[in-house]
Order: structure tokens, then C-alpha cells, then sequence
């Protein structure tokens, strides 16, 4: 009993002491005060901005929730809602921060170094190098203005630096705080300078008639010009006759050079080259030009002429310029060519004789003062009035297969390579030669000539048809006669242009190798064929087989 009295008597004491608290408790709380910091502080540290703890002891703890009405430059007001709390509940208020600028950036900025290097270089790349604090809000940019073959480089490059701090800079203001700029130069050097693939003298042919000369000089050059794609600058000063006075002088923007000259006349020339790269680096070289006469003369001769020795002196000299009708060169005077039976200007004076007896074939040269030659030709016929008391003759007979005489063959002395006696056999096949013992022994060379007439009849072309058809076999001789067309072997073909043959409507001339010639071994009664014969002392009989004359 006395231990719940005790009990009540406490519980009665406890709640009177609550009662007393509770009635101690404030209904409200206390904010601390409004203020006003740099923007570079931190609004966060309640040692600056205030703590509502020291001014309310009877909370048992504070919340906040903070509404920024800051941009990023942290310039704003902040409002800042405590809460208290304790068993009577939470009681507010608001305090207000508000941020301001007192430290502004000063552009105190470390712009990167101008920079020169050469071609192949890297460039380098460094960036503008600034302190900023909180309350900044700086950033960089830059552009590249690049300007290629600048007198004093290569390569250009202005890169303008641009340092904006946005918390100062107004845009569309008109106002350029704020902004910082600079500009920062970059120059790339090349000091190699173009490499002329080729530079030489050279000689040069003048073919006009004024005894000038056309050409074209090409010149090329290698350069690398620091990768970039620019067209080489060339330019040439022309000194003719290399009189030291320059006459001609150009320039040619390109890659290679094709310089053009028109009439240069004979003589020797020089020509300085200078190549200009677009990095003012520049090559030369001097070419020596020689214009030389390069045209032959041309002579012309009488078609054909007949040259007379006396009887006695068996001999005529007679110079190569006599048979001249007219002559001209581009660059020699007519009156100073020369004139000669061969390229040698000393072989100008022939001496006929009894053995140059007949027709001949002579090459006339024209020869010019820079040694240019051409040739024309010309028929002379050499006769004698009377005989050539002291030379036997070389003679013969041409017959056919069937021992028929063949007229109007061409057969002539060949010696030393060239034909000097030509003539023609007879009605009866029968020719000679007067022939005259030297150190170049002669031969005896058979050619048909354009008016070789055959024997040619009916007959022949019936022969070819019965061997056509089976009925009749031909030796070598008349199957060679009988392959009209040349093409060895005997078809209808043949038989067509044996009939035009005789109707006239086929020239026998037009027929190739019309003829073939034989000697015939009186011993073993055999054929050889031949072209020329060497052993001329003996009296001759030659065989012909003349294509369609068959046997």
C-alpha cells in the first residue's frame, strides 16, 4: 500500500515538470539574417551564410531547402527555407542569400607562341593558359586564316585566338568586354628549290625554206612545294647568235614548259631557263642551241641525154653538174652547190669510155655547204663515132624452150654493183657488148623489159585447159609458164588472165616476173636457172621461159 502511494505521488510530479516544459517551448523559429557574399563563396558553408541552431537551442535539428535563383556565374538570390523540428512539430522560415560580383577575370591570359618550320614539320598545337575562379565562365576558340606562297613563306597560317568570358560579355551589345583576342602566327619555309629534269644542249635542223627552224623546247622540273598543288612559274630569255643581247623573253606558268620557236635561223643560240617554285625558291640552267642547215638541195636533171666520145680518143670527161637542169636549197646559193656522181664532193667528173658504151643509169648528187645531199637520176646514152678498135664483144643468143628467138629482153654489164652498159636483144634473140678486161670482172644480168612481146596463142591457152582437165601433163618449165598470176599453182584463175591476155585486155607488162633464164649443161642435158652470168669470153645461148608461152 505504501509503495503505491510512493508511485503515484511520482507520476503526479513528472507530469506537472512536462506541463511546465511544454508551456516553456517557442511556437516559432528564428532564420539568420539575410546576406549578401561574393559569388566566389561557397553559399553552402553555414559558418558564413549563418546557422540557425545558435539561434533556436530549443530545436532538436534543422533541415533547408535552398530555391537558386542563380545563372552560372553564381550571380543571384538564393532563398533558403529552415525547418526546425521538436515535439511540438516543425516550425519555418526563410532566409536570403544573395551572390554578387566582386572579382571580375582580368585577362591575364598566356597566349600560345608564333611558330616557323619547315616543309615536313608538324605543326604544333597549344592552347591559350588562363587561371578562373568560380564566379568565371571563360572559354577559348580560334580560326585559321591560311594564305599559301607569301613572300616570306610557304605556308601562312594567322590563327586567331578568340578568350570570351560569358559572365562579362553582353552579346548583342555592342560591347566587346569581355572578349580577348589574339593572333598567333604560324609560317612553314621550303628552301629546296625545283629540280630541272633536263638541261642539255642540243641541235636543231632547219627545214624552212628560209633556212630557219621550227621547234618546241619542253622542260619539266620536279618540286615538291610543301605538298601543295601550284603550278611552277618558268621563265626564259632567248639570246640568238649568243651575242649576250637578250631578244626574246617570256614566262609560262605550269607544271612543264613548252616554249615554241618559230624562224630561228642558223647558227648558235643560247637559252636561260629560271624556275620559280610558289615558296620563292628558284633553279637555272642555260641551254646551248645549234640550228643547222638540215635540208638536202634538190637537184632536178634532164630526163635523159647522149654523150658522144671521138673516134681516137675513146675517152670523154664529163662533170656530174652537166646533167643539172636546175637545182635549189633552202640555205646554199644555186651557184655554190655541188654536183657529183656520189656523196663525195671530189667524185664530180666521170670519164666515159668505150666500155660506158650503151645506155647508163647515173645518181646526180647536189651537195650543199653544210654537206646535206640528195640525188637525182638520169638516162645517158654513150656513143662513139666509130668503133672501139681495141675491145672484143660479149655476145649470145636468147631462144625459148622451143628454140624460138626472144626479143626485147634487157641485158646489161653489172660491176662494182651498179648496171653501166645496158642493151636489148634483137629480132633473132642475137645482143653484144663491147667488153673490155679489168680489175672488176663484169657479169651478164638478164631483166625483162616493159615491151617484152611473147609468143603467145590459142594454143597456149589450150594446153593449160587440157592440163586443167587431166588430159595432158607439163614439165617445170610450162608450169611456171602456165601460173599466169604467180601464185604457184595453175587454177581457172590463170586461164581468165591468159584470155584477157589474148584479147588485149590484160598489158603484159603488168604481169610480175614474167620471165625466167636458163643455161643448159651440153653434157648431162640439163637446166640451171640463173640471174647473171660471170664467164663472158665464150659465145652464149640462153634459154627463156616467158610466163603463157607454152610449149
Amino acid at each position: 500500500m505504501k509503495k503505491n502511494i510512493t508511485f503515484t505521488i511520482i507520476l503526479i510530479f513528472i507530469i506537472l515538470a512536462n506541463n511546465s516544459i511544454l508551456a516553456n517551448l517557442p511556437e516559432q523559429i528564428f532564420c539568420p539574417d539575410d546576406i549578401t557574399i561574393s559569388c566566389c563563396q561557397d553559399y553552402d558553408n553555414l559558418e558564413i551564410t549563418g546557422d540557425p541552431a545558435d539561434l533556436n537551442p530549443q530545436f532538436n535539428y534543422f533541415t533547408k531547402v535552398d530555391s537558386l535563383g542563380i545563372d552560372e556565374c553564381r550571380i543571384g538570390i538564393i532563398k533558403r527555407t529552415w525547418t526546425g523540428h521538436n515535439v511540438l512539430g516543425q516550425f519555418s522560415c526563410v532566409q536570403f542569400i544573395t551572390m554578387e560580383r566582386n572579382d571580375e577575370f582580368a585577362g591575364d591570359i598566356h597566349w600560345p607562341y608564333d611558330w616557323s618550320g619547315q616543309c615536313g614539320d608538324e605543326i604544333p598545337y597549344a592552347e591559350p593558359q588562363y587561371d578562373i575562379g568560380f564566379c568565371d565562365q571563360v572559354a577559348h576558340t580560334f580560326k585559321d586564316d591560311t594564305f599559301r606562297f607569301t613572300p616570306n613563306a610557304c605556308i601562312k597560317i594567322l590563327r586567331n585566338w578568340k578568350v570570351i568570358d560569358w559572365c562579362i560579355y553582353e552579346p548583342n551589345s555592342g560591347s566587346t568586354n569581355g572578349i580577348w583576342e589574339h593572333t598567333q602566327i604560324l609560317m612553314i619555309t621550303d628552301q629546296t628549290p625545283p629540280e630541272i629534269s633536263e638541261c642539255k644542249d642540243r641541235t636543231i635542223k632547219a627545214l624552212n625554206v628560209n633556212c630557219s627552224a621550227n621547234f618546241t623546247l619542253h622542260k619539266e622540273a620536279d618540286d615538291n612545294n610543301c605538298g601543295l598543288d601550284s603550278p611552277l612559274k618558268w621563265v626564259f630569255e632567248l639570246d640568238l647568235n649568243s651575242d649576250w643581247q637578250i631578244d626574246t623573253t617570256g614566262t609560262i606558268e605550269s607544271q612543264q614548259a613548252d616554249l615554241e620557236l618559230y624562224n630561228i635561223p642558223t647558227g648558235t643560240h643560247k637559252i636561260k631557263w629560271k624556275v620559280f617554285d610558289g615558296c620563292a625558291n628558284v633553279s637555272t640552267c642555260m641551254e646551248t642551241i645549234t640550228v643547222v642547215d638540215g635540208k638536202a638541195p634538190t637537184p632536178i636533171c634532164y630526163l635523159s641525154t647522149t654523150e658522144n666520145l671521138v673516134s681516137g680518143d675513146d675517152s670523154l670527161r664529163f662533170p656530174a653538174k652537166n646533167f643539172i637542169k636546175d637545182a635549189f636549197d633552202n640555205c646554199t646559193a644555186k651557184e655554190d652547190l655541188i654536183f657529183s656522181y656520189s656523196p663525195d664532193p671530189k667524185d664530180s667528173v666521170k670519164t666515159f669510155t668505150c666500155w660506158d658504151l650503151g645506155f647508163q643509169f647515173f645518181r646526180i648528187f647536189a651537195i650543199d655547204e653544210a654537206g646535206n645531199s640528195d640525188f637525182a637520176y638520169v638516162l645517158t646514152r654513150v656513143m662513139i663515132n666509130g668503133p672501139c678498135s681495141y675491145y672484143p664483144l660479149v655476145q649470145g643468143s636468147l631462144i625459148s624452150m622451143n628454140n624460138q628467138p626472144v626479143k626485147n629482153i634487157n641485158i646489161g654489164l653489172e660491176g662494182a654493183g651498179r648496171l653501166y652498159l645496158i642493151d636489148k636483144t634483137n629480132e633473132n634473140g642475137k645482143f653484144s657488148f663491147p667488153y673490155q678486161e679489168s680489175e672488176v670482172k663484169p657479169k651478164l644480168r638478164f631483166v625483162a623489159g616493159n615491151n617484152l612481146v611473147p609468143n603467145i596463142n590459142v594454143e597456149d591457152l589450150k594446153m593449160m585447159i587440157d592440163y586443167l582437165l587431166g588430159k595432158k601433163d607439163l614439165d617445170e618449165f610450162n608450169k611456171f609458164a602456165a601460173d599466169i598470176n604467180g601464185d604457184e599453182k595453175i587454177t581457172a584463175t590463170d586461164i581468165i588472165m591468159m584470155k584477157k591476155i589474148l584479147l588485149g585486155k590484160l598489158d603484159y607488162k603488168d604481169i610480175k616476173n614474167s620471165a625466167k633464164f636458163y643455161t643448159k649443161d651440153p653434157v648431162s642435158n640439163t637446166y640451171k636457172e640463173i640471174e647473171y652470168i660471170e664467164n663472158l669470153k665464150d659465145p652464149m645461148t640462153i634459154y627463156c621461159v616467158l610466163k603463157g608461152d607454152i610449149r
